[in-house]
């Protein structure tokens, strides 16, 4: 619900424990043949219709049960003589020791001209310094045992290193470098810079990322909360090493930045190190100007007309506050009983009363300067009208009623039965201090957070709704087949709307249009302001070039690396006869207590049927999937899996590369084929990109000697999420199909899942009560 302000602003969700388990067994399953985990935030694809649930048993939830006590660790925080804010929290529970350090400049200082200066300038950070390559320093870190990352936020830079103990000063020294003495190299540059504009390629094919993209676009105006984060194709391509070195000298000053020492040290050992390692930092002034308020909000209606698409995505909402606004709490659970954890009236209506979706939330976004508020969904396109009103209707409902005690209740259970967790780890309780100072709040906030949500009531709640919520000044963006959904706008009272096509939108202009008699770029969405540029930007000859256009030629070559990567696996004929599997794996997964084991055993039918027996340390879990509903069996019973699960599950059924690439053969997915590329150790792969028709783009990475597909990737949730990337190896026939019998699971870099399987079937008989539900 709230943005973390060591975050961008949009998200992929991760789910409950339970949501974890069913994505590790299924992406054993689906990885059996080369294809995917169930792991990252995808569209949900339009319901069909009412769910039929015949006889099942129905209850609600049980009480919650009393919060335990929870004690936030002893802290110190000193400001060096160079301006440099450092707090020390001491945490002795394991010998390891988390550094945590934010800059305070991310996306929304970008020049207007330069978009993404400031992501790219992230991305770099841990790509290199002046003493080290970037592969020693990644040597360097592995060999300690350590881990480092960097990022960028729209108001923020964060760089971080996790060590053990007796690397404290070691670790402390990278942290320096990253931070003051980054090089910049321009081979590093490049490579950063074609991945960024590869990912942004995949998100401007994708409807929700446009959603989101136009909505924040409504809501903020010209301000740089309004602009694209990431930037575009032509401003990431105008990108020079001096405007990365400026915006870094500009911005990474110490009296700019904040620094969190979290573990099993003393405060003076913290404070000791931090004086010796950054004490010589030179202060410097940092500009203090800050932007033109938003504008306020106003009731717009922006159509995104998308031809091919069988669902619409829905934005509703409007400006909100800024985190450090004293009614924060009370407004955070409002929007909460709207459409969060613990409460969600939204998905009540529109999913479990309705079934016009897969699943419905509201998001209160808070940032330095500002904040919106934000419902989001999706549907199918004959459904748009229905959902929409029905949404603005929950806007109104929460303004003119009183919620209820038990709403209020369940979302303050929600929120501080799961606020443990938030400081659990060195690291996360790093993020949580850091998020506060930044904000300029106290610590003693962390302290006292339970107090304060208990203590908003339900008269706290009804005000700030009639305060902040203006039902009446909704920007509302609907992105999908306009022809499909218009003609229901002025049914439901909206008689004013304007209406682009995907092509045409333009973030730069106050119309949101491209200007008449330019030209757009082929196919796909509207570029963000980019329609006179080409949608993707390649590396060639040390330098970054407009991609070609897609051409008859390499059409055919699509085509012909296609059908080889195909026969690779088995030949076409084979593939098709594929209708069950059944595989035996033993999987890894890292964990903090060192690698957890298990033993799976899955039953795939296509197109949609999944079960995953796993035989975990805590005991047996068994997970079904029959193609419409899931759920789990563990020791304490039977309970069904998460919306947002199943939503990711068939995400990764449409990613499964077998059914992939039948799609892509009998024209169903579009094939694309892409320039040659090198991974980090020189291997050379054929690069394929399968995208359309309810999949959202994935790359295939094919081995040239052998046609195999050595790795995929594909970016969860849009550009704001991380990169999956799952690798295959050791390939064996089996009853003619090439099957990858190991395999790993990476996103943003971190191992998810690692497995080898120990014995596969294929097309063994299944018997259907397999997939039946069981009554307990």
């Amino acid at each position: 619900m709230m943005a973390d302000a060591l975050s961008p602003r949009r998200q992929a969700r991760s789910g409950s424990g339970a949501f974890v388990r069913w994505a590790v067994g299924v992406a054993v399953a689906l990885t059996v043949l080369a294809s995917d985990v169930a792991g990252a935030q995808q569209p949900a694809p339009a319901a069909s219709g009412p769910i039929e649930r015949g006889a099942w048993p129905s209850e609600g939830p049980p009480r919650p049960l009393a919060a335990r006590d929870v004690q936030f660790p002893p802290y110190e925080i000193r400001t060096l003589p160079n301006g440099l804010q450092v707090v020390a929290v001491l945490h002795h529970e394991n010998p390891v020791v988390s550094m945590r350090m934010i800059v305070r400049a991310g996306s929304s200082l970008d020049p207007k001209d330069k978009l993404g200066v400031a992501e790219i300038t992230a991305s770099l950070l841990t790509q290199g310094t002046e003493g080290r390559t970037a592969t020693q320093l990644n040597e360097q870190v592995d060999f300690m045992g350590a881990a480092m990352g960097s990022g960028v936020g729209t108001d923020l830079t964060f760089l971080n290193m996790i060590v053990m103990k007796d690397s404290v000063t070691t670790g402390l020294q990278i942290l320096s470098d990253m931070a003051r003495r980054s090089a910049f190299s321009q081979e590093e540059i490049e490579r950063q810079r074609q991945q960024m504009l590869s990912g942004l390629q995949v998100s401007l094919d994708d409807p929700g990322f446009i959603a989101n993209a136009v909505f924040d676009r409504l809501v903020y105006g010209f301000h740089p909360y309004g602009m694209p984060e990431t930037g575009t194709p032509e401003t990431l391509g105008a990108i020079t090493r001096d405007d990365i070195v400026a915006f870094h000298q500009r911005n990474f000053v110490p009296n700019n930045t904040i620094l969190a020492i979290v573990g099993d040290v003393t405060a003076e050992e913290a404070f000791s190190g931090v004086q010796t390692i950054f004490g010589d930092w030179a202060r410097r002034e940092v500009s203090s100007g800050g932007f033109m308020p938003p504008p306020d909000p106003t009731r717009r209606v922006v159509i995104v007309n998308k031809p091919d698409a069988v669902q619409t995505e829905v934005r509703v909402g409007h400006l909100g506050i800024k985190r450090d606004h004293p009614d924060y709490m009370a407004v955070n659970l409002a929007i909460r009983i709207l459409g969060g954890e613990g409460a969600n009236r939204l998905h009540q209506v529109l999913r479990t009363q309705r079934a016009l979706t897969y699943g419905a939330q509201a998001d209160f976004h808070t940032l330095k300067d500002g904040g919106d508020i934000e419902a989001s969904t999706n549907t199918r396109s004959d459904a748009t009208g229905e959902v929409l009103r029905l949404m603005v209707d929950e806007f109104w409902r929460l303004q003119r009623e009183r919620v209820r005690e038990r709403e209020l209740a369940d979302a303050k259970a929600y929120i501080t039965g799961s606020f443990p967790l938030t400081i659990e780890t060195p690291d996360a309780i790093a993020t949580q201090v850091l998020n506060v100072l930044f904000y300029g709040l106290p610590v003693e906030e962390l302290q006292t957070y339970r107090q304060r949500v208990n203590a908003v009531t339900v008269d706290d709640i009804e005000r700030v709704a009639r305060t902040y919520l203006r039902p009446d000044r909704l920007s509302v963006v609907l992105v999908g087949n306009a022809a499909a959904f218009a003609p229901q706008l002025k049914g439901i009272g909206f008689t004013a709307f304007e209406s682009i096509d995907m092509p045409d939108v333009d973030l730069t202009r106050a119309d949101l249009k491209r200007v008449a008699g330019t030209s757009a770029p082929a196919g796909g969405a509207g570029r963000l302001g980019l329609g006179r540029q080409q949608r993707l930007w390649y590396q060639r000859d040390g330098g970054v070039a407009p991609r070609p256009p897609v051409t008859s030629d390499s059409e055919s070559g699509a085509k012909r690396l296609l059908d080889r990567v195909i026969a690779a696996k088995g030949g076409v004929e084979t593939l098709r006869r594929i209708k069950t599997i059944t595989a035996v794996t033993d999987a890894e997964l890292p964990s903090r207590s060192g690698p957890a084991r298990a033993k799976t055993t899955t039953y795939l039918a296509y197109p949609d049927r999944v079960r995953v027996e796993t035989e975990l340390p805590e005991g047996s879990v068994v997970q079904v999937f029959d193609g419409q509903h899931a759920w789990i069996k563990d020791p304490t019973g039977v309970h069904e899996v998460p919306d947002r699960a199943i939503q990711d599950l068939v995400g990764g059924l449409k990613r499964d590369t077998v059914a992939a690439l039948l799609a892509a053969l009998d024209g169903k997915v579009r094939a694309r084929l892409l320039p040659d590329t090198k991974d980090d150790s020189g291997r050379h792969y054929r690069a394929l990109e399968l995208s359309g028709n309810g999949l959202d783009p994935m790359m295939l990475y094919v081995d040239p000697n052998t046609g195999l597909v050595a790795k995929q990737t594909y970016v969860a949730g849009g550009l704001g999420g991380a990169l999956i990337e799952e690798s295959f190896g050791d390939y064996k026939p089996v009853d003619g199909v090439h099957v990858a019998f190991s395999a790993s699971v990476r996103r943003g870099g971190v191992t998810l899942i690692e497995r080898k399987v120990r014995e596969l079937r294929i097309n063994s008989p299944l018997d259907a009560s397999l997939f039946a539900r069981p009554s307990s």
